[in-house]
């Protein structure tokens, strides 16, 4: 092979004192992003650079080691013709674009005093005039930061300043900034450690291959250049280096061999363990790097040929006519190059020659880079797995923040999506768009920021804080390496999901004022051998343990009014912009109480139930799930660790079970402990209230669930109905009370209409569903409107325009109709007459509030109690104008969105939430439960530990008083509560109409150790206990018999009566 390639950089021009390309003027640019690398050259031979900190600086000598941070990457925009072009230079090796920042100016400052780092607002330069044929020389580089003002280059000796000038002319010549010329860079001889990374693009370690063209070709013999990888070593002579195997580590040589015997003779290449010291020079290559052009032209040091004088390849090595030797690229020999061996046959061999026949590049090209492994990842949420051992890189809780470490995760038992000490925060370094693919990442922990970029610290045998990551990918390879993390390779897999980027109480436990208004949480405990275990109070003590299996409830009781503390890793605008949906972590405190004790810390660290301690404040945080759900540690908040700002930046102690002793006590343990405790909070499958939307024991209507549902209650002990009142020692003249007896005293029938109130229309209705309960319900249907039907006028509207006849003054208007029923209502908020004699209050039975039924009227959501206003009108003959003269309206789509409990709304409180769930009407029973205070208690109005339940009262039905009766008694029947189930109602048989009721005469009064029976003279009495058995069994004879009885709820069975339910204190 004889010819010349077209290759600027072939053959011997290329050397000498200067290079005839390199160096020179960049004579032309295109429109766009340019292919070349270049330099920015001053008049005195400086070259601006970036250096290891990120500062613009200039170097006055350049080499192997900084060359790739004087190279340039340039684009040319032109915005508008006759404009100057606009040039952006991004530096190759600090993967930079050419930006500054004006924050580096003092105040009233025009120019810096320190380096300025890139990476600011102030990008796209006024150069060079002309572009596409000519590029001028040494000018200046500025750039505009206001319509009138620029910002350019200056040097203090070598140093970069900034300056401030004004944007005419005569200002920025008047500022003397300096000036620059794009130049080729100079041949540069390159170190091992330089060929071994490709300047800086991969790892050393990876071995180098180097691309020829043309290449070997039509033959098995290698080219050790481009077939083989190779790992290059200084060889201490000057810039020459040795080039070994990477597979084997043996020495590459040019061979004392040729590789043909006929024709021309060609020298071929071979390797050794060691070369000895007469073949060491002939293992020795010079690699000059002309980096604008990605040229590379390789040389031997010694390379050996037999002559007709010295056929022996021995002593050839030791005769100095027979060896081509150089001392540096200078001298134009012993090419490493690419000879044809049989042209015809295109059979080409790399061999050692005077001519350089090929071009050979190293790969280190433009700022988009080609032929490395270097990738990123795109800026967001990012979960890292060891793809070896599948451990997930996190700080889990005993860990708290200290350390990052590879954590094993049974994903049956925890969900690193939910925990952020699992997650970590990827940002690009270099963020130009020539280098979106290639740029190193910072990786911060989303729970603890201090945790940046893990890397594994050789001395320590630990992961600490390292540098940014720069990660690789082996081609066609889903997994990535990391070097400074790990020898194995990653799986890193990006969170994609919306909620769980964008949920800001991710990893902790946080509850809306509503969820706190239920008091009636229980802990269940994770535990490997049973999971039905719940935190309860020790029988007889203060101090609790894990061991129970039926739940105990808990109130949460909010701190700083609910108000939650951001923590975690920054979220700012900046970071917003950069990952879409990223929330900013918050977390809220809580303490735990049941009835008048809070859970604290006693003595021997041990957690008690007291009033008399001050109590512990935890962060619940998440630490397994499962199946049923999230389980939370229960971190103590008091003793933190914070900062000079009061941000918590470590725990101390964490509620655990202490399992030495088979006690299992709540003790306070160190943050440090391995083992967590960890409890589920809540009763996600056990509601509190009843909602009748069953289509088989409530009579539901598929698709229609919650729809109005006609009901009988059912007494769960005794079998009473609820009904009109019927027992007149209990009956107020016009008044109609809810009563309770036996069934076939209720002449008017047991159903009630029960319709939903809040479901569906307010924030807890699944919590604590509401139903208005009514009955004899009729409806006015209003009249249709007339359209005027005169002839003898244009129709006019009372604004006097011409209008149509259904609008005309003349017109009748429609009246809308309404429902009016009798609406069940506690009568707490209701004043008693001031003439109401003792013992015939209306509204009262002794001190307890009375429930009954009051007239009223709906109407397009609107509610009118009418009370006694309307009480002789029929509905047909009611008018919504004279209602609304003499009573205000409640609106109900108002009333319901505040979620309070009101005197006209029941709810149905489960006695046994754990058995509600059964598809038994037996397990479902309920109290009925009312208002707790006339005006409505929204704090307290769900599952109240005291409230206002249905209760009978010596045989009157009443509501409970709320400051004596608790659920814990009541859910028994104690305290005379009354515990129902339902049957299916039907319209014929409603309770309370306008037929005169039947009385009964007959009353039952629980007293101290005895009952009371009025009205039952001549009859015989049964009373037994809840068991059957009989107490008493006799014929009175009086109408106020009096007979001794057992503390405890008994039956009394009156002689043609329906047998009623008593207690006795």
């Amino acid at each position: 092979m004889n010819k010349k390639f077209s290759t600027l950089l072939a053959g011997v021009a290329l050397f000498g004192a200067t290079s005839a390309f390199a160096g020179n003027n960049v004579p032309s640019l295109i429109e766009g992003t340019n292919d070349g690398l270049y330099q920015l050259k001053t008049p005195g031979n400086l070259y601006l650079a970036v250096n290891a900190k990120g500062e613009l600086v200039t170097v006055d000598n350049v080499t192997a080691d900084n060359v790739a941070s004087t190279l340039w990457c340039t684009t040319v925009t032109v915005e508008n013709q006759g404009k100057a072009p606009i040039y952006d230079f991004v530096n190759k090796g600090a993967e930079a674009l050419l930006s500054v920042t004006m924050d580096d100016f003092a105040k009233n400052a025009m120019q810096t005093t320190k380096n300025s780092l890139v990476g600011g607002e102030i990008a796209g330069w006024a150069f060079s005039g002309t572009y596409a044929n000519a590029l001028e020389a040494n000018r200046p580089l500025y750039s505009y930061f206001q319509e009138d003002s620029v910002v350019g280059l200056v040097l203090e000796g070598t140093n970069v300043r900034l300056k401030k000038a004004g944007g005419k002319a005569a200002d920025i010549s008047g500022a003397k900034f300096a000036t620059f010329t794009l130049v080729e860079a100079d041949g540069i001889a390159l170190n091992a450690k330089q060929i071994n990374t490709k300047l800086g693009i991969q790892d050393a370690a990876n071995g180098v291959k180097l691309t020829f063209n043309p290449d070997r070709n039509n033959t098995s013999l290698e080219n050790p250049f481009s077939d083989v990888a190779f790992i290059a070593k200084d060889a201490r002579d000057g810039s020459f280096v040795y080039v070994t195997r990477k597979a084997d580590n043996q020495y590459l040589h040019v061979d004392t061999a040729y590789t043909n015997k006929n024709s021309d003779k060609f020298l071929a290449f071979n390797y050794k363990e060691a070369l000895s010291t007469d073949l060491a020079d002939q293992g020795k290559f010079l690699f000059t790097y002309f980096p604008s052009h990605d040229s590379l032209v390789i040389q031997v040091k010694q390379a050996t040929r037999l002559s007709a004088s010295v056929k022996d390849w021995k002593k050839a090595l030791t005769t100095a006519g027979n060896k081509t030797i150089i001392a540096n690229n200078k001298t134009a020999k012993n090419y490493v190059t690419i000879q044809d061996l049989v042209k015809a046959d295109e059979i080409r061999i790399v061999t050692i020659a005077d001519v350089k026949e090929t071009d050979i590049t190293l790969g280190f090209t433009g700022c988009v880079q080609a032929g490395t492994d270097k990738v990123s990842l795109e800026d967001g949420l990012y979960v890292i797995q060891n793809a070896e051992t599948n451990k997930y890189l996190a700080s889990p809780i005993h860990v708290d923040g200290a350390a990052s470490e590879w954590v094993t995760v049974d994903k049956a038992e925890q969900n690193v999506m939910h925990m952020p000490a699992y997650q970590w925060v990827v940002l690009k370094t270099k963020t130009s768009e020539y280098f979106l693919s290639t740029s190193p990442v910072n990786v911060t922990n989303r729970e603890y920021p201090s945790l940046k970029n893990p890397a594994y610290n050789t001395t320590d045998k630990v992961l600490k804080n390292g540098a940014s990551w720069q990660l690789t990918q082996a081609e066609g390879s889903k997994l990535y390496y990391c070097k400074a993390l790990s020898s194995d390779s990653l799986v890193i897999t990006k969170i994609t999901d919306k909620n769980i980027l964008g949920d800001k109480y991710l990893g902790y436990k946080y509850l809306t004022d509503d969820e706190l208004m239920i008091t009636n949480y229980a802990f269940n405990y994770f535990n490997p051998y049973t999971m039905d275990k719940y935190i309860a109070q020790v029988e007889g003590d203060t101090t609790l343990n894990a061991l129970q299996e039926e739940a105990t409830f808990f109130e949460l009781v909010k701190q700083n009014d609910n108000k939650t503390v951001a923590y975690g890793y920054t979220v700012d605008a900046t970071v917003q912009a950069r990952i879409e949906g990223l929330a900013q972590l918050e977390r809220a405190t809580y303490q735990i109480k049941a009835g008048k004790n809070m859970i604290a810390v006693g003595k021997e660290n041990r957690y008690v139930l007291t009033e008399n301690l001050a109590p512990a404040t935890f962060y619940f945080k998440e630490n397994n799930e499962t199946e049923k759900g999230c389980y939370y540690a229960f971190i103590d908040a008091d003793d933190v660790n914070k900062d000079n700002k009061g941000n918590v930046l470590s725990f101390n102690n964490k509620l655990g079970v202490a399992d030495q002793s088979l006690k299992a006590l709540l003790q306070e343990q160190v943050i440090e402990e391995v083992r967590t405790s960890a409890f589920r909070i809540g009763l996600a499958d056990q509601p509190l209230y009843r909602r009748f939307n069953h289509v088989e024991l409530d009579g539901a209507v598929e698709g229609n669930e919650d729809a109005t549902k006609l009901l009988k209650f059912k007494e769960a002990y005794v079998g009473d109905y609820l009904m009109d009142e019927t027992n007149k020692n209990f009956m107020r003249e016009d008044m109609d009370y809810l009563g309770i007896g036996a069934k076939n005293i209720a002449k008017a029938g047991l159903s009630f209409n029960v319709r939903p109130f809040n479901i569906g229309k307010s924030a807890q209705y699944q919590i604590k569903p509401q139903y208005l309960v009514y009955v004899s319900e009729t409806e006015n249907k209003g009249t249709e409107g007339k359209p005027c039907d005169a002839t003898n006028h244009k129709h006019m509207n009372a604004n006097g325009e011409p209008c149509g006849p259904e609008d005309c003054i003349h017109a009748t208007p429609a009246v809308p109709g309404f429902n009016r029923y009798k609406l069940l209502v506690s009568f707490a908020d209701s004043a008693e007459a001031k003439d109401v004699v003792k013992g015939e209050e209306l509204y009262h039975f002794g001190k307890y509030h009375r429930v009954g039924f009051v007239d009223a009227v709906e109407q397009d959501s609107v509610l009118y109690i009418l009370g006694e206003h309307f009480e002789n009108v029929a509905t047909k003959d009611l008018s919504m104008e004279d209602i609304k003269k003499v009573v205000k309206g409640i609106n109900l789509k108002v009333a319901v969105t505040e979620d309070t409990h009101h005197n006209y709304t029941w709810s149905f409180r489960y006695i046994d939430p754990a058995k509600a769930a059964n598809e038994v009407e037996e397990d479902r029973a309920f109290l009925i439960e009312s208002n707790v205070e006339p005006k409505g208690n929204k704090g307290e109005s769900i599952a109240p530990t005291n409230a206002a339940w249905l209760k009978n009262q010596n045989n009157c039905l009443v509501l409970s008083d709320p400051e004596e009766s608790e659920f814990e008694e009541a859910k028994t029947g104690g305290d005379n509560a009354l515990i129902f189930n339902i049957e299916k109602g039907s319209a014929d048989d409603m309770a309370t109409d306008n037929e005169e009721i039947a009385t009964s005469e007959v009353t039952v009064i629980a007293g101290e150790g005895n009952v009371t029976i009025a009205g039952a003279a001549g009859k015989k009495v049964v009373v037994s206990n809840i068991l059957g058995q009989v107490v008493a069994n006799t014929v009175i004879t009086s109408d106020n018999a009096t007979i001794a009885a057992p503390a405890g709820v008994v039956v009394v069975a009156v002689e043609g009566e329906e047998a009623v339910k008593a207690i006795i204190k």
